[in-house]
């Protein structure tokens, strides 16, 4: 190896010499790159290693100058809200009333509020935020993917850990009463928002596959001569179903391929895309307004 390093070597420096460009900082640059690859980061004993690993690669979080990322650092108001802005792919916003001109956090708050993440929110950028007031956020920016989370709930931190945002943490709610899982004061550091947007960004991309895939069936149905023809459709990794209950009572349950039925003895018709693994709706839509395929989003 050492006489294919040597013989590499005087290549380089004779085609620079000749060209005129040589610079002995080349190969020293290059050493120093190898290095910082080298270098362990200090989250690799993290136990949200990889999800920390997935949101700096899709560029919903980010690291300081240092190459660190500085996991266990409690997070402020702006930061939650940029990632949030990040993981959800939002790119239009309106003015933020009074917010500082300069904030480096202006264009992802101004998209916050348009998608409904502010709302009810009291706009502190660098406020370190504790678990309620994060957990506000994280429903906040759920609640445009999923009905269930539209209602009011005075325990945020409560919803946030029971639908896995954020980890269990004891302590106590924001009104004093104790609990051994659902902690509303303490702080959420890095490294548990990383957790978080992990899980909002995979939503965000399943929902899109998940509603390509409704598309596809609700454009596949035709009406002809009292006959509803259609084709499920089959992907990898997704489980498609159409579950129809008839004017009888009866149902039938379709998860790929084409149907046809007599429209006249349907009631209604359901249908659904999950992942294969999971119980989470992606796409859901209810055709209650048989003959007509009108349908509605039930997600």
């Amino acid at each position: 190896m050492k006489k294919v390093f040597h013989f590499m070597t005087g290549m380089i420096v004779t085609a620079l010499l000749v060209s005129g460009t040589a610079s002995i900082q080349a190969p020293v640059a290059s050493a120093a790159a190898a290095s910082a690859q080298a270098k362990p980061t200090d989250y690799q004993d993290h136990p949200n290693r990889n999800e920390i690993d997935y949101v700096i690669k899709n560029k919903l979080m980010w690291l300081y100058p240092d190459g660190s990322f500085k996991p266990d650092q409690p997070i402020t108001q702006a930061d939650l809200i940029a990632g949030l802005a990040n993981a959800k792919g939002l790119t239009d916003g309106i003015v933020v009333p009074n917010f500082p001109l300069n904030h480096w956090a202006k264009a992802y708050y101004e998209r916050a509020l348009k998608d409904g993440i502010l709302d009810e929110v009291v706009v502190d950028p660098n406020k370190v935020l504790n678990r309620e007031e994060a957990s506000l956020l994280l429903v906040n920016a759920w609640k445009g993917l999923y009905k269930r989370y539209q209602t009011k709930n005075s325990t945020h931190s409560y919803t946030a850990v029971a639908s896995g945002w954020l980890p269990e943490k004891s302590g106590q709610f924001i009104n004093g009463v104790s609990t051994t899982a659902y902690d509303g004061l303490g702080v959420v550091s890095r490294g548990e928002e990383a957790q978080a947007l992990f899980q909002l960004h995979k939503a965000v991309n399943d929902i899109k596959v998940g509603e390509s895939i409704a598309t596809q069936f609700h454009n596949s149905l035709k009406v002809s001569g009292g006959i509803l023809k259609g084709q499920v459709p089959s992907n990898k990794g997704k489980s498609a179903s159409l579950v129809i209950l008839f004017k009888n009572n009866e149902t039938a349950e379709y998860r790929s391929g084409n149907f046809q039925i007599n429209v006249d003895k349907v009631k209604y018709m359901e249908f659904t895309v999950k992942n294969s693994d999971e119980s989470r709706s992606l796409a859901w839509y209810k055709y209650e307004k048989m003959p007509n395929t009108i349908r509605t989003n039930a997600r």
